[in-house]
C-alpha cells in the first residue's frame, strides 16, 4: 500500500500522471466569509488566515451634535455628525492556537506586532481550548444562556472597530496566526495523516523548516499530503499498522550481487538483465518554478524558479504549493526538485530474490553496471512467490545544491504609522474669514507624524471642566515654522530684496514655484506670523528646507504685521488645501478660551489644553490709505480712502462695497502718543478746528501726529493708520 501512495504522489509530482484533484490553495486565505457551514482552517506553524465571521454585533451608528450659539439674540446652530463601529467574532482555526500577532483590513495593516491599531479597536484571542469560556460581548448581545464558547475552535473577537477609516463598512480582515513557528515538513505530514484517522505514523529526514501551512477548505488528507510532498518529496510506506514518511535520502541501502538476480525471469535475459528505459531529452523539463506564500511579503503569493543550464529540453513546470516558506527555503527546494526530475530521466527495472521483499519504496539498491555502481532508489515493488521485482532510478546523493540567494522583488512591509500629535492654527486675520454670522474664521490642522490622519479641535467654555468639538479634519494643512527673521518690505510692490526660509512640518508636504501672473492673480499665499505674504520662487535646500523668494507682502490688509517677524513663528500655505471654516460663538469674541487638538484614534483626556485668545481679526475693518492733510485757513481737513474686507478688487472703477453696518472712522490725536482727543466722523473726511488745536496743544502745529482706524458695529475698531497730518 505504502508503495502504490508513494508511486502515485511521486508522478503527479514529477510527471503529471494519476487523477486530477484540487488541493489547498493559498488563494482560499484571500476572502473572508459570513457563511453558514464554512470549513474553518487548520492553521500549522504560522500563517496568514482570513478565516469565517461567526457572530456580529452589526453596524453599531453613533450620532455626534456639535452646537454652536450664535450670540446675543440669535439662533443657535447645530452640525449632526454619525460614525460607525462594528464588534465581530472570527474563527481561526480548528486546532488550538498560541495567539495572533498582526491583523489585517482591506490589505491595510490595521494591528502591527507591537499592538499599535490603525483603528481603535480592542482585541480577545481565544486559543481553541475544550474548557475556555463565551466572550463577555457576545453574552452582553445575546444573553448568557444563548452565547456558545466556540470551544475546540480558535477564533478572536475585535469589539469596537471605528469604521471611518473603512468607508463605514466592515473591512475584509486576515489574521497573522501562531498556532505552534518551528515546524517541519515531517511534523506536517504526520499530523495530517493522524487527523485523517491512521493512528500511528512517523517522519524520518523531513526536518526542513515550514513557516506555515493553512488548510482552508474541506480537503482530502491525500490533497493536503501532496501539498506538502509537492515540495519535499518522501516516499510512503505503511507496515506494521504504521504509516511511514521518509526523505528520499533517509532509505536502507543493499548491495544486490549476481546470485541476488534473476528471480521469477522467464527467459536468461530477464533473469539477469537490468531492463533501462530511457525519456527523451526533449520532454525533461527545462524551468521549474513554484509559487507560495512569502512571510517576508506579509504571506502573499511570491516565486520562486530553477532553470536547467544544460540540454536541449524546453518544458516548463510550476508547483502551486500552500505552504509559507522562507524565499531561500522555497528556492532550494525548487532547485531540488528540478534536480530530481532530471535523475528520473532513466529508469531502471531488475529482478531479484524473494528474501529482498523486505524493502521499501524509498529503499536503495546498490549494484554493479558495466563496471560503475549504481544505487537505484527504489519506486515500486512487484513481489511474487518467486522473486522480486523492482523499479526505480539511479541517485548518487539527492542533490543539495549551492544557488545564489533567493529574489523576492521589491516589497515594502506595511506599517502602522503612529497618529502623532495634532497642531492647530486659528488664521483669525482679515480677510480669512466672512462677515456673516457667527463669526468663522479659517483653521489649520495637520499632524508631524506621516500616520496623521486628521483630528478634531475642542473647545472649553467652563475652564475645562468639558469640551465641545469645534472644527475637524481629515486633510493635512500645509504647516512648518520660518527659520530666519524677516525685515520689513515693501507692501506696494514686489519685494526682491528678502526671502522666507521655512521648514514644512513634514517631508511630503511640498512648496512650488509659480510665474509671476499666477501669484498677481492670487496663487501661492501664507501666513509666516501674523503677516499674509505671496511668494513666486521656492527652492529646496539640501537639509529639506525652502528659500522662499519674489514676496508680495502685507496682503489682505496686514501691512500692519511686517514688523516683529522672529524665528520660529507659524507658517501655513493658504491656497494648499486642508483649511477648513471654525465657527466661534460671538460670545467669546475678545475672551482667553481653553481648546484642545486630538488626533483621530486618541483621546480627549490625553491632549493637554491651550489658550486661544480670538479676537475678531477677520472682522476687523482694514486700515484706511491715502491719508492726506490740508489747511484751510487755520483748520486742518484730514480725507482719506476706506478700504474693504470683501471684494476688495477695484476691477469695475466703481467704489467697492463698505463690508460693514454702516460707516463709521475715528481719528486719535496724539500727544507723544498719548491721545489727547478722538474725533469721529461717517464720511472718509473730517476737519480738525483750528480751536480744538488750541485746546489739545495751546497752539496750531505745523505737525500732529495721529491715529486713523475705521469702526466696526460688532468688534470696534479696525487696523491703524499711524502718521503725520
Amino acid at each position: 500500500m505504502g508503495a502504490a501512495i508513494g508511486s502515485v504522489i511521486d508522478r503527479s509530482v514529477f510527471l503529471g500522471g494519476g487523477s486530477v484533484r484540487e488541493g489547498p490553495r493559498l488563494s482560499d486565505l484571500s476572502v473572508q466569509s459570513s457563511a453558514l457551514g464554512e470549513t474553518i482552517p487548520l492553521v500549522f506553524g504560522t500563517a496568514r488566515v482570513s478565516g469565517n465571521v461567526i457572530w456580529s454585533s452589526g453596524l453599531i451608528e453613533k450620532r455626534s451634535e456639535e452646537k454652536q450659539s450664535g450670540g446675543k439674540g440669535r439662533k443657535s446652530t447645530s452640525t449632526v455628525t454619525f460614525s460607525y463601529s462594528v464588534s465581530l467574532a472570527v474563527g481561526l482555526g480548528a486546532r488550538p492556537i498560541q495567539g495572533v500577532r498582526r491583523i489585517w483590513a482591506d490589505g491595510k495593516l490595521l494591528r502591527d506586532e507591537a499592538g499599535r491599531w490603525l483603528s481603535p479597536a480592542t482585541l480577545r484571542v481565544y486559543q481553541g481550548t475544550e474548557t475556555q469560556n463565551p466572550d463577555v460581548l457576545i453574552e452582553a448581545h445575546e444573553g448568557i444562556a444563548n452565547a456558545p464558547a466556540f470551544r475546540g475552535m480558535a477564533y478572536a473577537v475585535l469589539e469596537g472597530l471605528e469604521l471611518a477609516e473603512f468607508a463605514n463598512r466592515v473591512p475584509n480582515l486576515s489574521f497573522e496566526v501562531i498556532a505552534d513557528d518551528a515546524v517541519s515538513a515531517g511534523d506536517l505530514l504526520v499530523e495530517i495523516a493522524a487527523r485523517s484517522g491512521v493512528e500511528t505514523a512517523q517522519a524520518t529526514g523531513l526536518d526542513q523548516s515550514v513557516e506555515g501551512l493553512a488548510l482552508a477548505r474541506d480537503v482530502p488528507s491525500r490533497s493536503a499530503i501532496e501539498g506538502v510532498m509537492g515540495l519535499f518529496p518522501a516516499s510512503v510506506s505503511e507496515g506494521g499498522g504504521v504509516l511511514s514518511f521518509r526523505s528520499l535520502d533517509a532509505g536502507d541501502e543493499r548491495t544486490v550481487f549476481e546470485t541476488d538476480m534473476g528471480a521469477g525471469g522467464q527467459t536468461d535475459e530477464d533473469r539477469w538483465a537490468v531492463h533501462i528505459t530511457r525519456e527523451q531529452g526533449a520532454d525533461l523539463l527545462q524551468e521549474l518554478s513554484v509559487r507560495y506564500g512569502d512571510p517576508q511579503r506579509d504571506y502573499q503569493p511570491a516565486l520562486q524558479r530553477a532553470r536547467r543550464q544544460q540540454g536541449f529540453a524546453g518544458n516548463r513546470g510550476i508547483i502551486d504549493s500552500p505552504l509559507f516558506l522562507s524565499g531561500d527555503r522555497a528556492k532550494r527546494q525548487v532547485e531540488q526538485m528540478l534536480a530530481l526530475s532530471w535523475m528520473k530521466q532513466e529508469t531502471h527495472q531488475l529482478r531479484l530474490t524473494v528474501d529482498f521483499a523486505s524493502l521499501d519504496a524509498g529503499d536503495r539498491l546498490a549494484y554493479q553496471l558495466d563496471e560503475t555502481t549504481v544505487r537505484l532508489l527504489i519506486e515500486e515493488m512487484d513481489i511474487a512467490p518467486d522473486g522480486v521485482l523492482v523499479s526505480g532510478y539511479p541517485v548518487s546523493t539527492l542533490p543539495n545544491l549551492d544557488f545564489n540567494s533567493s529574489a523576492t522583488g521589491n516589497f515594502t512591509a506595511p506599517v502602522v504609522e503612529l497618529v502623532g500629535s495634532t497642531e492647530f492654527q486659528a488664521l483669525d486675520l482679515p480677510g480669512l474669514g466672512t462677515s456673516r454670522e457667527p463669526l468663522q474664521v479659517l483653521a489649520a490642522l495637520a499632524g508631524g507624524s506621516p500616520g496623521w490622519r486628521g483630528g478634531s479641535v475642542y473647545l472649553s467654555r467652563d475652564g475645562g471642566e468639558t469640551y465641545d468639538i469645534l472644527v475637524s479634519s481629515r486633510v493635512a494643512a500645509i504647516m512648518g515654522e520660518v527659520l530666519t527673521f524677516l525685515p520689513q518690505g515693501p507692501s506696494a510692490y514686489w519685494d526682491e530684496q528678502n526671502e522666507i526660509r521655512v521648514r514644512l512640518m513634514r517631508p511630503d508636504m511640498q512648496l512650488e514655484s509659480r510665474t509671476s501672473l499666477a501669484v498677481l492673480n492670487g496663487a501661492n499665499r501664507i501666513v509666516a506670523g501674523n503677516e499674509i505674504i505671496q511668494f513666486r520662487d521656492a527652492f529646496l535646500d539640501a537639509d529639506g528646507s525652502y528659500r522662499l523668494r519674489g514676496l508680495l507682502r502685507g496682503r489682505n490688509g496686514t501691512e500692519w504685521a511686517m514688523n516683529g517677524h522672529q524665528p520660529g513663528e507659524r507658517f501655513v500655505l493658504l491656497d494648499g488645501g486642508g483649511l477648513v471654516e471654525m465657527t466661534v460663538p460671538e460670545s467669546l469674541l475678545g475672551q482667553s478660551m481653553l481648546i484642545k487638538a486630538v488626533s483621530v484614534n486618541n483621546l480627549l483626556n490625553d491632549a493637554d489644553p491651550e489658550t486661544l485668545s480670538y479676537q475678531g481679526r477677520s472682522l476687523m475693518p482694514l486700515a484706511p490709505v491715502h491719508v492726506k492733510a490740508s489747511r484751510e485757513g487755520q483748520d486742518l481737513v484730514v480725507r482719506w480712502v476706506r478700504r474693504t474686507r470683501q471684494s476688495g478688487d477695484w476691477v469695475d472703477g466703481r467704489d467697492v462695497p463698505l463690508g460693514e453696518e454702516r460707516e463709521l472712522y475715528e481719528l486719535d490725536i496724539l500727544d507723544a502718543g498719548q491721545v489727547v482727543r478722538t474725533i469721529s466722523t461717517s464720511q472718509p473726511e473730517l476737519i480738525y478746528s483750528v480751536a480744538d488745536q488750541v485746546a489739545d496743544f495751546g497752539a496750531p502745529r505745523a505737525e500732529i501726529e495721529g491715529a486713523l482706524y475705521q469702526v466696526s458695529a460688532l468688534v470696534g475698531r479696525g487696523f491703524s493708520w499711524t502718521g503725520l497730518l
